[in-house]
């Protein structure tokens, strides 16, 4: 076994399997056009959320197409409704789609209901593997392993590996006139927020809707948005859902913390220096206020930010954003692990030619690009690029990945994230208080999950 034979398995062995090597010897001869031979003329379906990571993906498709023979059909909806499509398509084992493009939160379920092909025969295979694709060395070990994998096997490859971040106007908090007033005001130098007081007073300062200006946004629709954007401020202070190390474990329930409930106060703090529709946003919303110059700073998706910061057909404020890792509460610093996967289903009628497009969109050349267009790749090596390093957000992604954790992917994940969107709008829209409302979705998420999960913080 040679040196490079011996660290790649050295990897493997770390992310929990060896299987997942290949036994293909890179010396033998390889090629894109010879694996997809035999599945010319197919048709190859897919879906996901429709954001510049997939559109990007769709400018790629006809050069694969082109050199395989291989046609690919993209479908692109809304968050939810991508989400839930694929789940009808799944429960009927219909096979619409070959590969999915979901969320990895939804991971657990699909594992457990028998929906998802592992993917070890397609990685062992002489015929289809590529012995260049090498995922082992080529992603981030520890984003792949908690975005793609469940319980020790590999069912995907992460088409996005995502966090939230900051989004700060920089021309604003650089103005010598604001920074004047600014510290005239709060006593201190008007800088990107580093901890959530400074992040509230910059909020007030420039909430003034007499100019069409707010100091932040909350995407308060009842919406999985309001649960994702909570997340970072209840991850933030020192909170958590579930005390566990790993995604896909079970343990005892803690969303109901002293901590958690100080984030969530704090959160609804934030509504007096947001705009008046507030509760009725989700991202797509919140993005567009950005776009328009009508924001100081909100946190935000980074497969979000090219749409801000680098299309000037859409954003009114490119050259003038800055980017930033969530600010920092008692938790330290810290960011959420999220991630949308390539997912083979077992109902897919062409598995071996959806395997194929997977791979070769996981190679260096249509990671970069799709990058490039607003993607968020797994690749380190993407991320060192010339091309990426200019970028003005690639330092905020890199940090934010550093510090990522990882949220629940147990089969009933997405019942959590209902009760918790449930519960936060009717703290949101006065109808209880956080401790009310979380003790609430404490006790329901203890319940949804059974013994496994006993109620760290038991209601009085």
């Amino acid at each position: 076994m040679t040196r490079r034979t011996l660290g790649a398995a050295m990897i493997a062995v770390a992310l929990g399997t060896t299987t997942v090597m290949s036994q293909v010897s890179t010396a033998a001869a390889w090629s894109l056009e010879e694996a997809a031979a035999p599945y010319k003329g197919a048709t190859i379906r897919t879906i996901g959320e429709a954001l510049p990571p997939l559109e990007a993906m769709k400018k790629l498709a006809p050069e694969f197409e082109k050199r395989t023979g291989i046609k690919v059909e993209i479908e692109m909806y809304e968050h939810s409704e991508a989400v839930n499509k694929v789940m009808l398509d799944l429960n009927s084992k219909r096979g619409r789609y070959d590969f999915i493009i979901q969320p990895h939160r939804e991971l657990g379920k699909f594992v457990t209901n028998g929906h998802l092909e592992p993917l070890e025969k397609y990685l062992d295979s002489a015929e289809l593997r590529d012995p260049e694709f090498k995922p082992e060395e080529q992603l981030y070990p520890r984003l792949w392993k908690e975005i793609s994998w469940y319980d020790g096997k590999v069912y995907g490859f992460p088409f996005t590996a995502l966090s939230m971040y900051m989004w700060y106007r920089s021309d604003l908090l650089s103005d010598e006139k604001e920074k004047e007033g600014f510290k005239a005001k709060y006593g201190y130098d008007l800088a990107p927020a580093q901890d959530w007081k400074q992040y509230r007073d910059i909020a007030e300062w420039f909430t003034r809707p007499d100019q069409r200006l707010y100091g932040t946004a909350l995407q308060g629709k009842r919406h999985e948005a309001l649960w994702y954007e909570w997340l970072n401020f209840h991850y933030s202070f020192g909170g958590d859902m579930l005390d566990t190390k790993s995604g896909s474990e079970c343990g005892p329930v803690i969303v109901n913390s002293p901590q958690a409930i100080a984030a969530t106060e704090y959160y609804k703090s934030l509504k007096a220096f947001s705009p008046p529709d507030t509760l009725n946003y989700f991202w797509d919303d919140v993005m567009a206020l950005m776009q328009q110059g009508e924001v100081a700073q909100l946190i935000m998706w980074n497969d979000s930010t090219y749409a801000v910061a680098v299309d000037e057909s859409a954003s009114t404020v490119v050259g003038k954003m800055g980017f930033d890792i969530v600010p920092q509460g008692e938790g330290g610093k810290v960011a959420q692990v999220e991630g949308w996967s390539y997912l083979m289903p077992t109902s897919s009628k062409n598995k071996e030619a959806a395997y194929l497009f997977i791979q070769w969109m996981m190679d260096y050349d249509q990671q970069l690009n799709q990058h490039l267009n607003g993607g968020a790749t797994a690749r380190p090596d993407v991320y060192s690029s010339e091309e990426v390093q200019k970028l003005p957000y690639s330092k905020a992604s890199m940090d934010s990945n550093a510090v990522a954790k990882p949220k629940p992917t147990v089969p009933l994940s997405g019942e959590m994230t209902d009760i918790l969107v449930r519960e936060l709008s009717s703290y949101l829209a006065d109808e209880k208080t956080a401790k009310e409302a979380l003790d609430r979705s404490a006790q329901d998420i203890s319940t949804l999950l059974g013994s496994c999960a006993p109620m760290k913080y038991p209601v009085e």
